[in-house]
């Protein structure tokens, strides 16, 4: 039954095998080198920056969300509605494209602060006329790391937000139409009280799983967006290790997001059964 383990445990020269991290070596992008230690270098910028947009996200989605629901039809919800379309029918390439052409670039000829096009940190001392030089900025401190993670941040945020807003409006919508909801008004409850206590909370269910399956993605990454951004992270080393035909590298890639789907759904179940208290583990 494990003839197929042993055989992966073995592959390309490795002996101690896929449970114990022995992951094998990189064919082209680094010859030589083990993949667990190319994977190391780059999972924590991925990390960054998948968490910071989603935070952000979550923090501008949610209220969106619901207080288009609660205001159904009305200006804001026509606006946050419009948004929500535009931001997720907008390629991201095209939308990461006119940043860089924004802050980057026009900012500089305009003689405004401008922001780096690309990568983690500065390499060397800023150039005078950016942001972060105006920020008094040293390479690798912290403020370094903000600005240059701004940029893709905001690409991937607008995408969250457009689509984890519809699904909190959706849900929302369909959780006020409930009878524990007319209930709860009928009591004579504060519309407040009964908004974010009967009604979020339920409605926060399908968008639970939205988001926590988003975590396999950290191991893929957010490919164009850290291709058109030079950002070292776990995305570009899956692309570039399929452009390279370095498969040891984009087998263990898509091996650890196959375990992460698995984790993902166990987060999941744990998260309902916080959020809405009729689910129960048996």
């Amino acid at each position: 039954p494990f003839g197929l383990l042993s055989k992966y445990a073995g592959f390309h020269g490795t002996t101690r095998g896929l449970l114990r991290l022995d992951l094998g070596f990189s064919w082209k992008l680094s010859p030589g080198q083990p993949v667990i230690e190319l994977i190391e270098s780059r999972l924590g910028n991925t990390l960054t920056l998948m968490s910071t947009a989603a935070v952000i996200s979550l923090i501008i989605a949610i209220p969106i969300g619901i207080y288009s629901a609660v205001n159904q039809y009305s200006r804001m919800d026509y606006i946050a509605t419009t948004f929500s379309f535009f931001g997720s029918a907008m390629p991201v390439f095209w939308f990461g494209l006119m940043m860089i052409l924004l802050f980057s670039m026009y900012f500089k000829e305009w003689g405004l602060p401008f922001l780096p096009s690309g990568g983690t940190t500065l390499v060397r001392a800023p150039q005078p006329d950016s942001l972060l030089a105006a920020l008094g900025a040293s390479p690798g401190s912290f403020v370094d790391r903000i600005v240059h993670i701004f940029m893709p941040a905001m690409v991937l945020s607008l995408l969250y937000m457009a689509s984890w807003s519809r699904f909190m409006r959706t849900a929302m919508l369909e959780v006020l139409r409930m009878d524990y909801v007319r209930t709860a008004r009928a009591k004579g409850l504060m519309e407040r009280f009964v908004i974010l206590k009967h009604a979020a909370r339920n409605a926060l269910i399908p968008l639970i799983t939205i988001v926590v399956f988003q975590i396999p993605n950290i191991f893929g990454g957010a490919i164009l967006t850290e291709t058109i951004f030079r950002y070292p992270g776990m995305g570009r080393l899956y692309f570039n290790a399929l452009n390279g035909d370095d498969w040891p590298i984009v087998m263990v890639i898509l091996f650890i997001s196959a375990v992460l789907v698995v984790i993902a759904t166990l987060v999941r179940d744990i998260l309902y059964t916080i959020v809405d208290p009729r689910i129960r583990f048996t």
